[in-house]
């Protein structure tokens, strides 16, 4: 029984900790829907000032440039790249990745 019971409760910790994740993983992707396409230095940094994170959760955004969707930059070459890949991870402060995804985002 105590092993069902210790079982239980690392179960339902993972669970929770992906919830919590996927939850600030939504509200980034909501944040970021809701601005234009951002292709300044520091896109997108409205949106991670304005998330409350748990403070075990590190969240961290990486975006990627592309011309065709084949080659991937850090930089947009001057506004010429108008593909953005935007990378969104979830980890806890101790370094564990909890959640990672990512979208795409256009300039037309």
């Amino acid at each position: 029984v105590i092993r069902a019971i210790d079982a239980n409760a690392r179960a339902s910790g993972s669970l929770d900790e992906k919830v919590q994740a996927t939850n600030l993983v939504t509200a980034y992707l909501e944040g970021i829907r809701q601005l234009g396409y951002d292709d300044t230095a520091s896109p997108y940094a409205s949106v991670n000032a304005s998330i409350v994170k748990p403070p075990q959760y590190v969240v961290a955004m990486n975006i990627a440039y592309s011309p065709d969707g084949a080659y991937w930059a850090t930089d947009n070459n001057s506004g010429a790249y108008k593909l953005q890949k935007i990378t969104i991870s979830v980890s806890r402060t101790s370094g564990k990745l909890v959640l990672s995804t990512c979208t795409f985002r256009t300039k037309r």
